[in-house]
């Protein structure tokens, strides 16, 4: 897929779209900002804490590991329309999450736009550990917001 803009923006340029800082939520769960080089592709990583954990201290939580992929995918999306000058951001409007196994260590998030319109965003999410273990599968659809 060709980003709105024209030409495949530089690494440093799809960083700054996918700040993590610049999203709270990121913040108060570990979430980092692991790759991005090119748009529409995104890997972020969440740290296991034992404030994720479940009653099983050990597992990280579901919510945790959903929240994952949408903010993977989410920021899949806005690495490729942030350069569109039309661009004033994204909803997610579908979520969908297959847990495959327990996350007992980092989770690691890779993120792809599927396909895209001027209003809509289709991703896909991968969600392993550092062993390449697959834990869970999530898609995402998310609205694209134009300025008026």
């Amino acid at each position: 897929m060709t980003p709105p803009e024209g030409d495949a923006p530089d690494t440093a340029t799809l960083l700054a779209r996918v700040d993590a800082k610049a999203v709270q939520y990121w913040t108060h769960l570990g979430i980092v900002v692991e790759r991005t080089e090119q748009p529409g592709e995104v890997t972020l990583r969440l740290p296991m804490q034992t404030v994720l954990g479940t009653r099983r201290p050990e597992v990280m939580h579901g919510g945790a590991v959903a929240s994952l992929i949408d903010a993977c995918a989410g920021a899949a999306v806005i690495s490729f329309f942030a350069g569109d000058e039309d661009y004033a951001g994204q909803a997610t409007l579908d979520l969908n999450v297959t847990f495959l196994s327990a996350a007992t260590s980092d989770a690691i998030a890779e993120a792809r736009l599927l396909r895209s319109s001027r209003t809509l965003a289709f991703t896909q999410v991968d969600v392993k550990d550092a062993s390449g273990t697959l834990l869970a599968v999530g898609r995402a659809t998310y609205t694209i917001i134009r300025k008026r």
